[in-house]
């Protein structure tokens, strides 16, 4: 015996209604973005009025008309729905996704709906270009998550993200995938959400191409991961993604802001700049304005921030021109270095020098013995040996010859205070125990940015095999 036709009908009805709630759905969102964000341009607004109505009058045609004609019907109907939805398409089409994201954060819509008819637009296309892809990824993150914006933690259980992408699905063309396969895939997108949860700072989830691999998965699986389980894990992974990402920024924001202003103070003493330096510390600059932009529209991007990160570097690199090639302020003759130290810098440092040179080579002290009290340790005392050369020091030894000089000044200082007998430390002794803490402290912010460069550049070296 045959099943009755009405039955049927009644799925395909239950289907375009929830066809067409996508198409309005969609068709209010293109509108909103161009209100939003493309004002003066023509809108997409196909008028759905009539179709609307067909679709409405479809229960009431199902039970007074023909199997035949009702079928007819449906038909005509779908084809209507095909005709407005490849006309919206072809309107996003000329749309980035970055303006789906801008949007969201902008409107931050509270109906968990809106995402859910969005993607049963976008999984009832044919076409799969790059920025559908993107489109859908974030769509399928905020519907996991269960708000208009996906920027948060989710509010929904790993069961309850499968019930919705079970009921997204049904009635679509999902892939045929075998179960055994489709967990494998599933697993692995866990084991890269595991592994991104685990990331304690930026730099390691740039450096171990995590964020880039996530991606690079997906791209692999564009076209089969349209199945509730694959669907699952891929949001539960781009939220994990995304909780990290936000936590590591806020860390990385207190330390970009003392970075800028470093390298503010750094400018403003090195006066007129050379024409590369300016450019490095120009792209800085804008490095910076790009990710303060990208942020106030939601889209900020791990691969910008590591852009700010090198700039960074980069301009610190540049304006650490306050420590020269020790041999600028040695003996007479010497060559000078390309940013020479203002007058009361080199007598500061000229006897700092000259006793650590006297430690390697006592010859240079009138034959007398080395300085009993320098302690060089084997790198510190290798710097203070080149320095005595007509090689040019590295900015990394020249930190250490300096820190080194640094530490003899202030444990010589230390003990001529322990061997007074009176109450007071002479004000003598005291101004210079001043001026060495000044330029410890210096000396320790030139440490840690010349530290900073070097992890990122070695960040940036890593990276380079996983980028596509």
């Amino acid at each position: 015996m045959s099943a009755d036709p009405s039955q049927h009908f009644e799925r395909d009805y239950i289907r375009l209604t929830e066809r067409f709630k996508a198409l309005s759905t969609f068709s209010q969102f293109l509108q909103g973005i161009h209100r939003a964000f493309l004002p003066g341009s023509a809108e997409p607004a196909p008028d759905l009025g009539p179709l609307y109505e067909e679709v409405k009058a479809l229960p009431d045609r199902i039970r007074a008309d023909p199997p035949d004609r009702v079928r007819d019907r449906i038909r005509d109907i779908e084809a209507k729905l095909e005709a407005a939805a490849e006309v919206l398409r072809e309107s996003d089409m000329a749309l980035s996704p970055s303006l789906t994201r801008r949007f969201f954060e902008k409107v931050r819509p509270a109906d968990e709906r809106i995402p859910f008819y969005l993607l049963l637009f976008y999984l009832t296309r044919a076409d799969k270009d790059e920025d559908l892809l993107d489109k859908v990824d974030y769509l399928v993150t905020a519907a996991a998550a269960g708000s208009g914006a996906p920027g948060t933690l989710a509010a929904r259980s790993r069961e309850e993200m499968r019930a919705v992408f079970e009921r997204l699905l049904d009635g679509t063309e999902a892939a045929s995938i075998d179960a055994e396969v489709s967990a494998q895939i599933a697993g692995a997108f866990d084991e890269l959400a595991s592994q991104i949860a685990a990331t304690t700072d930026f730099s390691g989830l740039a450096a171990e191409g995590r964020i880039e691999s996530l991606r690079t998965l997906k791209r692999q699986l564009a076209r089969g991961q349209v199945q509730p389980e694959i669907l699952t894990a891929v949001a539960a992974c781009n939220l994990t993604a995304r909780a990290v990402f936000q936590r590591l920024y806020e860390k990385e924001r207190h330390a970009l802001r003392a970075t800028s202003e470093r390298i503010d103070e750094l400018e403003r003493r090195a006066g007129a700049l050379d024409l590369g330096s300016a450019a490095l510390v120009r792209r800085f600059r804008d490095s910076g304005r790009t990710v303060e932009s990208q942020e106030a529209e939601g889209s900020l991007r791990w691969r910008q921030l590591l852009e700010l990160h090198e700039a960074a570097a980069a301009a610190l690199n540049v304006l650490h021109g306050w420590i020269p090639d020790s041999r600028a302020i040695g003996e007479e003759g010497s060559p000078e270095s390309e940013q020479p130290l203002r007058e009361e810098d080199k007598e500061f440092w000229k006897p700092c020098l000259r006793l650590l040179r006297e430690a390697v080579d006592p010859a240079r002290g009138q034959g007398s013995a080395a300085p009993p009290d320098c302690h060089l340790e084997s790198w510190e005392a290798d710097a203070a040996v080149r320095s005595t050369s007509s090689s040019l020091l590295s900015k990394a030894e020249s930190v250490v010859l300096y820190a080194a000089a640094l530490r003899v000044k202030a444990e010589s200082e230390t003990e001529a205070a322990r061997r007074r007998t009176g109450p007071e430390v002479p004000a003598d002794l005291l101004e210079q125990a001043r001026a060495t803490l000044a330029h410890v402290t210096e000396l320790d912010h030139v440490f840690a940015e010349l530290v900073g460069a070097q992890v990122f550049s070695g960040a940036k070296d890593e990276d380079e095999d996983v980028r596509q």
